[in-house]
C-alpha cells in the first residue's frame, strides 16, 4: 500500500482527498496544526456538525500528527517516521481576505514550502511534492478559459504567497532533483466546508429564509465540487505523467454569481435576491482550461454546478 502525507489534511479539501486515497487503496497520513479560523467566540451548530462529520467513519483508519510545517524539526520528524511516496501540501491560510489581515501567518506558508522540500532533500527521500497553489495567481483573467501559461499578475497577499510558493517549489525541487507537481484549483465547494465561501453562504441564507445578497451577478467563477478536486489531487500525486508539471484542476467552465443565485432559487423558490456591489480587491476571473489535466492525467470532472449544488443542499437538509 502506498503512503501519502497530507499536510493540512484535516481541513475541508484534505478530508475529501483522504477519502479518495482510502478508496484507491492508498494509506493517507494527516499532518495538521488544527488551527480553526473562527470569526467570533461563538461556533454555530452548522460548523460543529461539519467539523464532526468530515472524517466520520474513517477516523480510525488515518494516522494523525499534530504539527506546524513552518517548524522544520516537526515536519522532518514526520517525514522520517512515515517516509511517504508523495506529499500533498494543503497548508496555509484558507481564504484570501484572511491573508490580507494575518500577513505573517500567510507568509508562514512560504516558509513551510521550503521546509518540506529541504526535509525531503536532507532525508534523501524519493518523495513527490505536490504543492497547492491557486487560480488567483493569474490575477485578472486576460482570456477565458485561462490555461496554465496565462500571465501571472496576482492581487493581494494570498495570491502573492501562492505564486511565491510556486517559484520555491520549482527552483528548490529542480536544484535537489525532487519530483514535484503544482496544482491550481479554483472555487472549491461542497459539504463540510466551514469557511463561509459564497455557495455555503447562499444555501445557508436560503434555508434560513433570508435574502441572498449577490455582490456582482456578472462575476464568473469556475466552481469546483470537492470530490472533483480530490480526484485531481489523487491523480497529481500518483500519475507518472504528472511529474514536474503544473495543472489547473477545476470543473473547467466559468459560471456567474447570477447563474448561481438562480440555481439556488430553483431549489428555494421563495428566496429573495438582492444585488450588491463587487469587491474591487478581488480579481476578475472565469473558467480554467483543464485540457492538460484531462490529456495527461485522465482527469474528468463529474459535477457541473447544478449537480454539485443539489448534492450540497441535500447534505444540509439531511443534517438540519
Amino acid at each position: 500500500m502506498k503512503k501519502i502525507l497530507l499536510i493540512g489534511g484535516a481541513g475541508f479539501i484534505g478530508s475529501y482527498i483522504t477519502k479518495k486515497l482510502l478508496s484507491e487503496g492508498i494509506k493517507p497520513v494527516i499532518f495538521d496544526s488544527f488551527l480553526q479560523y473562527l470569526p467570533s467566540l461563538v461556533i454555530d451548530e452548522n460548523k460543529l456538525k461539519a467539523l464532526r462529520s468530515r472524517f466520520g467513519g474513517i477516523s480510525d483508519s488515518v494516522p494523525v500528527i499534530r504539527g506546524n510545517a513552518a517548524n522544520y524539526g516537526e515536519i522532518r520528524r514526520a517525514l522520517e517516521e512515515h517516509r511517504p511516496e508523495s506529499i500533498i501540501y494543503l497548508g496555509g491560510v484558507p481564504l484570501a481576505n484572511l491573508s490580507n489581515v494575518y500577513i505573517e501567518e500567510a507568509l508562514d506558508g512560504v516558509k513551510a514550502t521550503g521546509n518540506i522540500i529541504q526535509a525531503i532533500h536532507d532525508l534523501n527521500l524519493k518523495t513527490r511534492f505536490v504543492y497547492t497553489s491557486s487560480s488567483t495567481v493569474y490575477g485578472d483573467f486576460k482570456y477565458d478559459p485561462a490555461d496554465e501559461e496565462h500571465p501571472k499578475t496576482p492581487k493581494g497577499v494570498y495570491a502573492g504567497v501562492k505564486l511565491a510558493g510556486e517559484f520555491i517549489t520549482c527552483s528548490f525541487c529542480k536544484q535537489f532533483n525532487i519530483p514535484y507537481v503544482i496544482v491550481r484549483p479554483q472555487a472549491v465547494y461542497g459539504p463540510t466546508d466551514t469557511n463561509r465561501r459564497v455557495i455555503q453562504i447562499f444555501i445557508e441564507d436560503a434555508m434560513a429564509r433570508k435574502e441572498i445578497i449577490v455582490k456582482d451577478p456578472t462575476t464568473a467563477v469556475d466552481f469546483t465540487y470537492a470530490e472533483d478536486t480530490a480526484n485531481g489531487f489523487f491523480l497529481a500525486a500518483t500519475k507518472k505523467e504528472a511529474q514536474n508539471e503544473i495543472f489547473n484542476i477545476s470543473f473547467g467552465k466559468g459560471r456567474t454569481l447570477g447563474e448561481l443565485s438562480e440555481i439556488i432559487k430553483k431549489n428555494f423558490p421563495n428566496v429573495k435576491i438582492k444585488i450588491g456591489e463587487a469587491d474591487p480587491a478581488l480579481p476578475r476571473r472565469g473558467g480554467l482550461d483543464v485540457s492538460k489535466a484531462k490529456k495527461l492525467l485522465g482527469y474528468e470532472p463529474k459535477y457541473p454546478l447544478e449537480k454539485g449544488v443539489e448534492e450540497y443542499i441535500r447534505y444540509y437538509k439531511k443534517n438540519a
